[in-house]
């Protein structure tokens, strides 16, 4: 059987500083892949059936794992079939894109056919066919090689499990989880990356099993180039240290940017959840507003539950690129005094001072609400107003019959995670006045950041307890989620924003 290393070398690279040039393996490729296919049983047969590759990203994982695909296609046993199988589908196209390049540029291409989602080499009756988690169905597979890619975003095993269980008929079957760190310790890879470690360290025995680990160690300093080194086996290759430079600076600035770089750069596990803003750093932007008058208006609303404080907030954008804000909550009266003692913060003082209103009752009055909003837009050039659709219904109705329009505003990452890194890099870069608003500033401490394994982040309470108000946080991230749209020239026309 041809030797992996011999064959790819005959591969290209398409893309980046290597495009045209040779596939050459670096020394910690070359001695994974001489150790994963050329350690034998005694009869001959390959002796590791699962490996975790676990790497940061841009040391060349889905050139290698590309590369290791193609030759299980070309170079495996007749019948091969090779999955690569990812968390969603876009995951799955980037392995399948990279070994399709690496197919077109080589003499490989005479070979097989290429297809959307598959390989096929037609004189071998092999395939290799990308799938994702997603997918509707996931039985009928036959495996001879199943490539796990990005294995930190899978939820479960489900998938995983079903095809390493169509392996049963092949002769030497081969599992490779290729994945970075990741944020959810509770699913399949964070435990398999555990008993992998305890693989690797001699604390467990399984001959069948080949860790890959490259990690910076928990009690290494993140911000030096030492560290770096130790997870990033292509530093100074494919990875250049100007770019690394970059992250790390940002890490030192954002403890949500820090979680990013600790998991996809060094490789090392975080909680999905952590504090966001450093101590201090809001408070640093407490200067004066600047005259409000004449200038466009964005708004958020957050309505928290019937009993809880809700939060409206306006921010006014400048052509500087910083931002005014305005914060006002609501609470009801019945109920300020005991939430001033659990909350341990003086609702009626504020009421007194002007940043919160009172509502009649025990209940949080959204008449009251309703009635701030108008007054505020009656005064103010409002442009929108942006409202958590949970719950908000009544209001929304309300306030779009008399004339102000309201902008449903989604909750989950996909709608929150840039304005809350926008919010984070104003936050830093002292681009905003809110004139030391006791309420927002409170709130905003309270405000951990949930963190996905994409990178992307939105607010999250501070611990679990119902006194860590975030809504004016929220909705403060709402409004200049709905402000960063937009832009106004001198005739007023909308146009996009530039930070």
């Amino acid at each position: 059987m041809v030797d992996i290393r011999d064959f790819i070398g005959l591969l290209k690279h398409s893309r980046g500083d290597f495009a045209g040039m040779p596939f050459v393996l670096e020394p910690w490729q070359d001695e994974y892949l001489h150790t994963l296919f050329n350690t034998k049983r005694a009869d001959g047969l390959r002796q590791y059936r699962t490996s975790l590759l676990a790497i940061p990203r841009k040391n060349g994982k889905s050139a290698i794992a590309a590369a290791i695909g193609l030759y299980m296609l070309f170079c495996d046993d007749i019948g091969a079939e090779v999955i690569v199988a990812a968390g969603d589908r876009s995951q799955a196209a980037l392995l399948h894109t990279a070994a399709k390049q690496f197919v077109e540029s080589s003499a490989l291409s005479k070979r097989c056919k290429v297809y959307r989602n598959s390989i096929v080499l037609p004189e071998r009756n092999s395939s290799m066919i990308c799938i994702s988690s997603e997918a509707g169905t996931k039985h009928g597979y036959n495996p001879s090689c199943c490539l796990i890619d990005e294995y930190h975003v899978f939820p479960d095993r489900e998938l995983v499990d079903v095809l390493e269980t169509g392996m049963g008929a092949r002769s030497q079957p081969l599992t490779i989880y290729i994945t970075t760190a990741g944020t959810d310790k509770l699913g399949p890879c964070y435990k398999d990356w555990e008993r992998a470690e305890k693989i690797r360290d001699g604390v467990l025995k399984d001959d069948t099993f080949l860790p890959c680990i490259y990690a910076a160690p928990p009690e290494a300093d993140p911000f030096v180039e030492e560290t770096w080194r130790i997870a990033n086996p292509n530093y100074g290759i494919t990875l250049k240290p100007d770019y690394f430079h970059q992250m790390a600076t940002r890490a030192k600035q954002s403890a949500s940017e820090e979680v990013v770089f600790r998991t996809l750069h060094l490789n090392q596990w975080q909680s999905t959840t952590t504090r966001w803003l450093r101590h201090g750093a809001f408070e640093a932007n407490a200067g004066p507003l600047r005259p409000t008058e004449g200038r466009f208006a964005y708004c958020g609303i957050d309505l928290a539950s019937v009993q809880d404080t809700t939060a409206f907030v306006a921010v006014w954008p400048d052509e500087d690129g910083t931002f005014d804000i305005h914060a006002h909550v609501f609470i009801p009266e019945e109920r300020a005094e005991e939430a001033s003692k659990t909350d341990r913060v003086p609702y009626l003082q504020w009421a007194k001072e002007g940043f919160a209103t009172l509502t009649e009752g025990d209940i949080c009055d959204y008449d009251a609400v309703r009635d701030y909003v108008l007054s505020f837009c009656e005064k103010n050039k409002v442009r929108a107003v942006a409202i958590d659709r949970y719950n908000a219904t009544h209001l929304t109705t309300q306030l779009t019959a008399e004339g102000i329009d309201v902008k449903p505003f989604g909750q989950g990452f996909l709608s929150m995670s840039s304005p809350s890194k926008l919010l984070e890099t104003l936050t830093i870069g002292k681009k905003l006045r809110h004139a030391g608003n006791p309420v927002l500033t409170w709130q905003m401490s309270n405000v951990q950041i949930k963190v996905d394994d994409a990178g992307n982040i939105k607010p999250s309470k501070k611990h679990s307890a119902s006194t860590a108000r975030i809504d004016a946080a929220v909705a403060l991230i709402m409004a200049l989620g709905i402000a960063s749209a937009e832009k106004h020239g001198p005739e007023d026309e909308p146009q996009l924003l530039v930070f």
